[in-house]
């Protein structure tokens, strides 16, 4: 291989990594979110679930919802790094 050659797949590499970094959900993100915009589900459209949040808009108006989004909140805040990796990110544990 060329060093041109190298240099184009070294930058090739670095422009996915930036892509795959770009859209990684962030736990903390998530949890302020759940927090103060839960009840209209907020952070389930942050993650990526349009459904759940659709439902957490339509069901307002009865504070389940917000209910939920504080159960959300602290699974965020006591869930590891990891997992919400896997689960979110869509990142396999090592």
């Amino acid at each position: 291989m060329s060093p041109e050659q190298i240099s184009l797949l070294k930058a090739k590499e670095q422009k996915s990594i930036q892509v795959v970094t770009k859209n990684k959900k962030d736990k903390n993100t998530a949890a302020i979110l759940s927090f103060f915009l839960g009840g209209i589900g907020i952070h389930r459209f942050y993650l990526g679930q349009t459904i759940m949040g659709l439902a957490y808009l339509l069901f307002c108006w009865t504070f389940i919802p917000a209910f939920i989004a504080l159960i959300d909140f602290f699974a965020f805040i006591f869930t590891t790094q990891d997992k919400f990796d896997q689960k979110y990110n869509n990142q396999r544990l090592p």
